[in-house]
């Protein structure tokens, strides 16, 4: 009696399962869009007619998604509504929101992850930082599916260090992450590392990095290329920056009290320095060499291909009584290398210590700084020249333009340069080649190029 009983349960089973399945394909896609999309891949794998069903989900390349605080009282909720469809690239905007409540952030991330979500921007505007919880259940970095993300301003990840011990980060294949004016702390980073191991791209634009108990940061990551610390502030203040990074393509950094570096795919390097300079660009030229360099004015390059001009384009906003240099050295030439060697230790107002182990050469400040560009530039016999763009206001750069005879001085002084550095022969050879020396820059606002 017993399995007669069973045998009719199965039996009504097997007519319930054949009575959905042979709905029609427009019904039976409308009743599975009320389940969630996490919920319809985990179906499609206990039945085949749901399998073939899975392409019909709906799908959206980006959607942009405002969230404003309301002025009066609404809950935000209503704001975070989601369509349901997988989402490849999602922008959310966050407009004056104070804070990310827990109930908010877990509604946001749990229909993050029901999207599928692989590249993710977070963006706040208004006043204050708008925290991101680092509750293993509803933190942003882990979404599993996430492959870039964007925290761009005010957001504020810090709260790892009231953690022990840290737990890894659920996005274990994101390959980019950018946080522009936002607050991160060192131990996060730390776990970041070590919980991607195929991250390329790290960019902390503006940003305040929290240190606990240390006075340096380390960045030691195999698979990371591209590294990106612009303008950071420490606190309290960092002294030791050090990076071990073996895929590494492109370094750019504040140049702080101590810089260890190890990039053996690194080939070429670049000094960015903001000066406050006389009123004549063409002193500031001169001095550029004899004078040390104080703190949070340089920016150091390191490159294993071309040397990127876009930071330089980007200083449109310099003030009227800065010029900016920018200083391109080829590392396989020993002039080249001298010279930026020298002018490293110059930075920090001469305190600047360094270690840096690049393909093919090995920098430290171990020996005395050059006190001269007398020194710095004489006795070489290098033919690589030093490429040497000079940034300036509007009001300076069409004042020099338009004086000739200032314009015939700037090529001169630039000319005595190349000289110092070449014997007599190798430099009557360059005059003769007729290579362009000097230029108005043809793709920087209010900038002359120059090779010495």
């Amino acid at each position: 009696m017993t399995d007669q009983n069973n045998k009719r349960r199965r039996e009504q089973g097997g007519r319930l399962e054949d009575r959905l399945t042979s709905l029609h394909d427009d019904l039976l896609i409308f009743i599975l869009s009320f389940l969630s999309i996490k919920q319809r891949v985990a179906l499609s794998a206990v039945c085949a007619r749901f399998r073939l069903l899975q392409p019909s989900i709906p799908r959206l390349d980006a959607f942009r998604l405002e969230v404003r605080f309301p002025s009066d009282g609404v809950d935000v909720h209503k704001d975070l509504t989601i369509p349901r469809a997988l989402i490849r690239q999602f922008h959310v905007v966050f407009h004056f929101v104070a804070d990310l409540l827990v109930p908010h952030e877990n509604q946001l991330v749990g229909a993050l992850v029901d999207t599928g979500v692989q590249n993710l921007t977070l963006e706040a505007s208004g006043n204050g930082f708008l925290y991101l919880s680092d509750s293993e259940n509803c933190c942003i970095f882990n979404i599993k599916s996430l492959r870039s993300l964007i925290l761009n301003r005010s957001f504020r990840v810090s709260k790892y260090s009231d953690r022990r011990p840290l737990s890894p980060l659920g996005c274990a294949f994101l390959t980019i992450l950018e946080m522009k004016f936002s607050v991160v702390s060192d131990d996060f980073l730390c776990n970041l590392l070590s919980s991607c191991p195929f991250l390329e791209t790290l960019h902390l634009f503006r940003c305040y990095l929290l240190q606990h108990g240390m006075d340096k940061i380390s960045f030691h990551s195999a698979s990371i290329k591209r590294l990106i610390l612009f303008q950071i502030h420490m606190l309290p203040s960092i002294f030791t920056i050090d990076v071990r990074a073996p895929q590494l393509e492109l370094l750019i950094m504040d140049v702080v009290t101590t810089i260890r570096i190890e990039a053996p795919k690194v080939r070429n390097a670049s000094l960015l320095l903001s000066l406050k300079s006389p009123a004549d660009p063409l002193d500031a030229l001169m001095n550029l060499f004899g004078a040390s360099f104080p703190s949070r004015t340089a920016t150091l390059l390191l490159n294993s291909r071309k040397i990127p001009n876009n930071l330089l384009a980007a200083t449109n906003g310099i003030d009227s009584v800065n010029s900016v240099f920018k200083l391109d050295f080829n590392l396989k030439d020993q002039s080249s290398t001298t010279i930026f060697t020298e002018l490293l230790k110059k930075c920090n107002d001469c305190n600047t210590k360094f270690d840096i182990h690049v393909n093919p050469t090995h920098m430290e400040s171990n020996t005395e700084v050059a006190k001269d560009d007398q020194h710095l530039l004489h006795g070489s016999t290098g033919l690589e020249k030093i490429n040497l763009q000079m940034k300036m206001s509007k009001r300076r750069f069409e004042g020099l333009l338009s004086n000739q005879k200032k314009m015939e001085k700037f090529k001169d002084t630039g000319l005595e340069m190349l000289r110092r550095r070449t014997n007599k022969e190798q430099f009557m050879d360059i005059l003769a080649s007729q290579e362009s020396l000097f230029k108005v820059s043809s793709d920087i606002d209010n900038c002359f190029e120059m090779k010495i």
